[in-house]
């Protein structure tokens, strides 16, 4: 079996203490997700998020800061869904939103059963958000100063 290895850059986007998430169904049951996805030949990382969440979310995001990276060895977690010679590599980037307003599945949502939603940061370890490992970080990353790197979690 060949080994998968894929890039993805994701954005963390908080307002009123709730954190923005997509909602998806890969046909392995529906949970949510930060938006964003795999970066393109050539492009930057602020220029695959900006993309991303245009396409996904109808967003224009400002990149403001590289807060995580995890990787996900599928090996390694024992997860019935995922094939274990499939790796991810995330980089999670803060990101500021001007205009809400416009906020709706994009041009290219990131599967047919997307939904956008708003999570409180306070009741993301209760929902069906992922990666789990995150979340505290989430929940207060403004106390974090530099780039934190998570290795391989869920």
């Amino acid at each position: 079996m060949d080994k998968f290895f894929k890039h993805s850059i994701k954005a963390i986007i908080i307002k009123d203490g709730k954190l923005l998430v997509e909602s998806v169904d890969y046909g392995r049951g529906r949970y949510c997700k930060l938006p964003g996805g795999g970066q393109e030949w050539g492009e930057t990382m602020q220029q695959t998020i900006i993309r991303e969440c245009k396409e996904e979310l109808n967003l224009d995001v400002k990149p403001l800061r590289l807060v995580l990276a995890r990787d996900y060895i599928a090996k390694n977690h024992n997860q019935p869904y995922d094939l274990d010679c499939f790796h991810l590599a995330e980089l999670m980037f803060e990101c500021e939103v001007s205009d809400f307003t416009a906020l709706g599945n994009g041009s290219e949502p990131d599967s047919d059963a997307q939904k956008i939603k708003w999570i409180e940061l306070d009741k993301l370890a209760d929902s069906d958000f992922y990666p789990k490992a995150i979340i505290p970080y989430l929940k207060n990353i403004k106390d974090i100063k530099e780039t934190v790197v998570l290795g391989d979690v869920n």
